[in-house]
């Protein structure tokens, strides 16, 4: 590329380049690195940007494309795993066969011939953020009741596969079967693979995320309940086409977290198009039964004195009021350390042996050479 665009937004781990009134912006992936919603951490990761952003063009490409759903019910990773009476079900259902017509409807302007694959960068359409105003110290959805389209659901959406040890929910849930019920549940579940998948939600434009129930989901963003049934069956589906895809390569998903949009559909109605991006980062992972994401980063976090007072500040965010970030530093004294040399090479070994395997399914190329492969990571860090 010529020349980038001005950044209009500096995210943790992303820039995004452009102007609003653009019809479409760039996502600039960068090596920073973020865990536990602080932001950018002390280190950067060799290459990082250019492997997140082969996996969002590798994933837009494989689920944008009608193939990658064809024989999804027929795979034996599915069958084994699941509960086949769901999986009948959903295969007949109008979305899924929607899906196999037209491919899952995304933002990705794959067609730029200008962007390399192997370059930090992905160009997107455009849609509008509508940003919730806090009025009397709660937020104000109340635009989402204009019923918008071409603009960002604000929820961040969840789909459940598996239960790990010291997932989210189960803390949430505990053993009051009368919760686990609210997700379909009709007893307590063990840890381990689900049934059938469980679609959670958080808060996307929330000066902090939290989670929300089923209602609350459905009244900040004013869907109406065939709108909400849909977005939970469209991520249903992501979810198990992901399943199956992992599976292939020998890993093991239990979890992950999108975004999407608002569209407007071909009959007029409102529907849904994935946005923002899809990889590691946003999936929990296992390879040979092991932690095969950036967990393993977390988890060498929780063994700090930082991740303490990390806790400790956002409980004091939580009863007082306040940005968690600023009382860690300021009432607590404490930041994170940087990462070891040996956590930061594994670190970035898990990105690239990923996006290449990634790719070579998808597109047919190693992008960070052959040397980067699960197998070489196995062997050096499992």
């Amino acid at each position: 590329m010529t020349q980038l665009p001005p950044v209009l937004y500096r995210g943790s781990v992303k820039n995004v380049r452009g102007v609003v009134s653009a019809q479409d912006l760039l996502f600039e992936f960068s090596d920073r690195f973020s865990v536990f919603d602080w932001g950018e951490m002390p280190d950067a990761l060799d290459e990082k940007g250019k492997t997140l952003a082969v996996m969002g063009k590798s994933f837009f490409k494989h689920l944008g494309n009608p193939a990658s759903w064809e024989n999804l019910f027929q795979s034996q990773a599915l069958i084994n795993n699941f509960d086949n009476d769901y999986l009948e079900t959903l295969s007949h259902s109008y979305l899924y066969k929607k899906l196999k017509t037209f491919g899952l409807f995304h933002h990705a302007l794959l067609e730029e011939r200008e962007i390399e694959l192997n370059s930090p960068y992905l160009k997107v359409k455009n849609i509008s953020v509508l940003r919730p105003p806090m009025v009397e110290e709660k937020y104000d959805y109340s635009v989402y009741a204009t019923k918008p389209v071409n603009a960002l659901v604000p929820l961040e959406v969840i789909f459940r596969l598996g239960l790990p040890p010291g997932n989210s929910l189960s803390k949430r849930l505990g053993s009051d079967l009368a919760k686990w019920e609210t997700y379909g549940f009709s007893e307590v579940p063990q840890m381990g693979l689900l049934k059938k998948p469980v679609i959670d939600f958080s808060t996307k434009l929330e000066r902090g995320d939290r989670y929300i129930d089923y209602k609350e989901a459905m009244a900040i963003s004013h869907m109406n309940e065939a709108e909400f049934n849909e977005l939970r069956e469209m991520t249903a589906l992501i979810g198990l086409n992901l399943f199956k895809f992992h599976a292939e390569m020998g890993l093991t998903l239990l979890d992950g977290k999108i975004e999407v949009a608002f569209i407007q559909d071909i009959h007029g109605k409102r529907s849904f198009m994935l946005v923002d991006s899809i990889g590691i980062d946003e999936l929990r992972l296992l390879y040979k039964g092991k932690s095969f994401s950036k967990e393993f980063l977390r988890e060498f976090y929780k063994k700090s004195s930082w991740y303490d007072c990390l806790e400790a500040a956002k409980r004091d965010a939580t009863i007082y009021g306040g940005d968690f970030k600023s009382l860690c530093q300021e009432k607590y004294q404490s930041t994170p350390l940087p990462l070891d040399e040996y956590t930061k090479m594994r670190a970035e070994a898990v990105y690239k042996s990923y996006a290449n395997e990634v790719s070579k399914r998808i597109n047919g190329v190693a992008v960070f050479g052959e040397e980067f492969n699960l197998n070489e990571y196995s062997m050096r860090y499992m």
